[in-house]
């Protein structure tokens, strides 16, 4: 082999040398093995990761249950009644008494249940209250809200002669706090038309309005109310009108 041919082929392997490094370098940084394993890892599911997940997920509806607010409320209330009695056909005289009422709430969520005691002593009679509730503004007892009640009234009279009288009612009760500790309680309740043996045909409404102070769970209240009864006796040709006007003042509990 001659000296030319000897530098040409040399020259030849250098440079196929050389060009098949370059072509290894640049493969090997284009294309990252490392990092392929790498990102597949990231996306990779296993058991030992769904049970972690489904472990910090109980402990979060743990943490949920412990620190949220019950759905379930109750309300004690009592009341003093200091009241005005006036029969409009002056078939009686006016007075003026005083009386006590207690009442109770259960609410789960937005709907419960009520109860409410009058003892009306000065007049010989009682009245006892059932109903139901919806509350279609507010999530408590102790927000603004708005509610929609139905239920029976029985109101039973000592006095002779002794009777029962029982009237369904619908009520609606507004509940507008004006601050976070004061607010504003308006109420009115209609009772349906019924018919007694010894009281004959009976209407009757109720309204009350008042404010309220907010301790912590406990509230004070005070509220202006009238009762008109109208009563159209068996035989007779006019209805007695029976106002009862006062304030009902007290306490209520919520738990």
């Amino acid at each position: 082999m001659s000296r030319f041919s000897f530098l040409l082929l040399s020259c030849i392997i250098s440079f196929g040398l050389h060009s098949q490094a370059q072509t290894a370098s640049k493969w090997s940084s284009g294309f990252d093995w490392t990092k392929r394993a790498a990102d597949r890892e990231k996306g990779r599911w296993s058991l030992t990761d769904w049970l972690a997940i489904k472990e910090k997920n109980k402990m979060m509806d743990q943490w949920l249950s412990l620190n949220s607010p019950s759905p379930y409320e109750l309300m004690l209330g009592g009341s003093y009644l200091s009241y005005d009695k006036h029969v409009q056909d002056g078939s009686s005289p006016d007075k003026s008494a005083t009386s006590f009422s207690g009442e109770f709430a259960a609410y789960a969520q937005f709907v419960g249940l009520g109860l409410e005691y009058d003892n009306i002593a000065p007049e010989n009679y009682s009245d006892l209250s059932g109903m139901f509730n919806l509350r279609l503004l507010g999530n408590s007892l102790q927000n603004t809200g708005f509610t929609l009640s139905y239920g029976m009234r029985t109101r039973d009279m000592t006095d002779t002669p002794a009777t029962k009288l029982r009237q369904q009612f619908g009520q609606a009760d507004l509940q507008l706090y004006l601050t976070k500790y004061f607010g504003l309680d308006i109420k009115y309740r209609y009772f349906l038309p019924t018919t007694n043996d010894q009281l004959g045909d009976v209407k009757e409404d109720y309204s009350e309005a008042g404010a309220f102070i907010d301790f912590k769970a406990l509230r004070v209240f005070g509220a202006w109310y009238k009762e008109s009864q109208k009563t159209k006796s068996p035989g007779a040709t006019v209805e007695s009108i029976t106002d009862r006007t006062g304030i009902r003042s007290g306490i209520k509990i919520f738990f």
